[in-house]
Formats: C-alpha cells, structure tokens, sequence
C-alpha cells in the first residue's frame, strides 16, 4: 500500500513482537508455542497479532504520500549488506481513509486466488459463481462453506459452520460460525482496541467472494 518505509514498519513490528511476547507465552505456559512455525495455531495467532497491531499502528498516524525507504542491494557473497535509500510515492487515489478496506480487499483476493490455484482442479475446489450473477442464498452459501471447509482443514479453527441468514430482493446475509479459530487471543485484543485492521482471514476472504459473486 506504500504508506510506510518498510524498514519503519520492520522496525515497528520488532519492538512490538518483543513487548508483547513474554507476557503471551507466559499466560499459555510453558512450551505450548512453538516459536517461528505458522502452523502452530498459538503462535499464529501472536505473529498475526503483532503484524496487524503494526499496521493499525502506522495508517492511524496520519502516513505520509512519499517518503524515503532504505532498500538492500546486492553486493555479491561474502560481503556485508548495503542498503540505498529510495523514494516511494504512493497512488494519490488510495487516500489515508482508504488504506484499511484496501489492505482487507488484497488480502482477501490473495486468499481466494491462491486457494484457486491449489484446490481449483480438485473436489474440494469452491464451488465457481460467475462474477456478478448474484446467485440465491443457497447457491452463495455453498461456496463460503466450502472455503470455511478449506480453512478448517488447514487448521484455521477446531470447526465452523455456514447458515444462510436471511435472502431477499436486496440481498443475502450469510452467518459464519467458528469454533477456537487461530485468531482468537489476538483478534479479540484488536477488536478491543478498535483497530481499524484485524487479523479476521477468513471474514476478508468471505467478504471477497461475496463482492466478486456481485454483493457489496
């Protein structure tokens, strides 16, 4: 989104990863995170944390439309690192109040192309809905319960669920239930907070669907 040097937000990121973890492993205790592997629901859900309580961080401080970013260069093996500083000028129409709702979009998008790309010619592939038709209620619902089926497989969460809450003329509402998702410590401080940002995959990824299916 070129709203913060990348460099700040590594920087951001450390302090906050450092601050907070201690604490975390402690209220779980011993040995239940395994540090560094994202396939461990407990610490997934600190380093989503930390990422998302980051960035809440930086698009709440008013960031800047240009600003310098020092970015690596190669400098061949066996030398030390060199780093050159670049200007980064943001896309003057992605404007500070829409820095939130973007990200949520991309990430979404990012989801559903790459559960495409690995599930899409196989059975468990989300069932396609042509982009715009505005299916019924029924026929919507059946491909968010299969990403839900996608994400509980992949360990998101102990189980979930998809109902169809209400259909009509001007619109669909679909209720997604989950139980124990890999989200909930961090999700629910983030929620809390306030934050403009959470780190709700999954609802980005619905929410994705249903625009391209023609919902807004």
């Amino acid at each position: 989104l070129d709203c913060v040097a990348m460099d700040q937000f590594q920087r951001d990121f450390f302090l906050i990863r450092r601050s907070a973890y201690e604490p975390y492993i402690k209220a779980l205790g011993p040995g239940l995170v395994q540090q560094g592997d994202l396939t461990d629901p407990y610490y997934f859900d600190f380093i989503s944390f930390a990422q998302y309580e980051t960035m809440n961080r930086e698009i709440s401080e008013d960031p800047p439309f240009v600003f310098e970013e020092q970015q690596p260069v190669d400098e061949g093996e066996d030398k030390p690192q060199k780093f050159v500083p670049v200007v980064i000028k943001r896309d003057p129409s992605l404007t500070n109040d829409r820095l939130a709702p973007e990200h949520s979009r991309m990430v979404g998008a990012a989801i559903l192309d790459r559960l495409e790309e690995i599930f899409g010619s196989t059975d468990s592939a989300i069932p396609k809905i042509a982009i715009g038709s505005r299916p019924d209620g029924d026929t919507l619902a059946s491909s968010v319960r299969q990403l839900v089926n996608l994400f509980l497989i992949n360990g998101y969460a102990m189980s979930g669920s998809v109902a169809t809450a209400s259909a009509g003329s001007s619109g669909v509402s679909i209720l997604i239930s989950l139980n124990s998702p890999a989200n909930l410590w961090g999700g629910t401080i983030l929620q809390k907070e306030g934050a403009k940002l959470n780190n709700n995959f999954l609802l980005k990824a619905a929410t994705e669907l249903v625009i391209r299916s023609g919902y807004t």
